[in-house]
């Protein structure tokens, strides 16, 4: 079992592309890709750490469909846009989520905003996407904090592994290498 984390994939979202830099040709070819892209890289036995807003209009319905279709064991950490994923029996949507690796504590909650000002743990989040790069880039050591919008990482999830490759390089870096 491998650990993954990715945030922000706003499955059937019309609007996402007026505030992020997706350049999908439409609404379909960016499911496609996004699905593909999780399933390319997540096993059966993989854990993902989800880190919020799944898909619009979120629906409980609309949040079991997209949840079979991708693979591995999703851990729900809600965001601002998954009203239907906290109603939803489909999955047990949490509003924040801790975990251990690497010997280093990691907390995941969608809006970095939400996050206790004295935490001394990394903090794990999407919700602004690619569009504060300066303020919220893929990886800050200062800020201990890395930013899993699956614009910043190549619109797949992102291995605990290859998290703490970067952690240990200890650079900034706006966007996953």
């Amino acid at each position: 079992m491998t650990r993954y984390l990715v945030a922000d994939t706003h499955f059937g979202d019309a609007d996402v592309f007026d505030y992020t830099g997706r350049s999908f040709g439409s609404v379909g070819a960016m499911n496609d890709a996004l699905l593909a892209g999780w399933n390319r890289v997540i096993g059966a036995g993989d854990e993902v750490v989800f880190v919020g807003d799944l898909a619009v209009p979120s629906e409980p319905t609309t949040v079991r469909q997209w949840l079979s279709r991708l693979r591995g064991d999703v851990t729900f950490v809600a965001g601002d846009h998954d009203d239907g994923a906290r109603r939803s029996h489909a999955v047990d949507a949490r509003e924040s989520y801790r975990f251990e690796a690497g010997g280093r504590r990691f907390r995941c909650v969608h809006r970095p905003a939400d996050a206790p000002p004295d935490r001394d743990d990394w903090l794990v989040h999407g919700h602004h996407h690619d569009t504060r790069p300066e303020e919220y880039p893929f990886l800050d050591p200062d800020a201990r904090r890395v930013n899993v919008g699956v614009e910043l990482l190549g619109y797949e999830p992102l291995s605990v592994g290859e998290l703490l490759d970067h952690v240990a390089a200890g650079r900034r870096l706006r966007r996953r290498p």
